[in-house]
């Protein structure tokens, strides 16, 4: 599917979490411009590369980040990281599902992804079995006010 003239071409980056080879197979038949968190730095040394500097290093080269960890949500040095370089960022709801059934559920949402790729980050996007939920940029601020009062 190629999109229309206002709908910009997909690049993603698949994280730790969506980092195995079939969904990243499966994807790559739908979007073409696909780079693993392996492909990048090395499977072993991605294991130790800290979350915020893949977000922005896929976030400057335009990539929506990927992933099933959907704690990165939750920590603070994570939301920090999608604010602070403006990333988004799509994350399964549930990430207990194999990687066929992630797959499979990402390709359901790439209309919706490919509509929200038009818009500048920051943004957090989960992908449910009914679709894309976004979490606000607003509810990202909440959620890392209140980390920080925590700690």
């Amino acid at each position: 599917m190629t999109p229309g003239p206002d709908v910009p071409e997909l690049r993603l980056f698949l994280d730790r979490s969506t980092n195995s080879r079939r969904f990243a197979e499966i994807v790559r038949t739908h979007v073409p411009d696909v780079v693993t968190i392996g492909e990048r730095y090395g499977v072993r040394p991605a294991e130790h590369v800290q979350d915020g500097q893949w977000l922005a290093e896929a976030t400057a080269e335009g990539r929506i980040c990927v992933g099933a960890d959907k704690m990165i949500l939750s920590n603070e040095l994570e939301i920090a990281a999608v604010l602070e370089h403006r990333a988004r960022y799509v994350v399964f709801a549930n990430n207990n599902m194999t990687g066929r059934a992630q797959a499979e559920r990402f390709v359901a949402c790439l209309g919706e992804l490919r509509e929200a790729a038009g818009r500048e980050g920051p943004w957090a996007l989960k992908i449910t079995g009914s679709g894309l939920v976004e979490v606000s940029v607003e509810q990202l601020r909440e959620r890392l006010a209140r980390r920080r009062q925590r700690n």
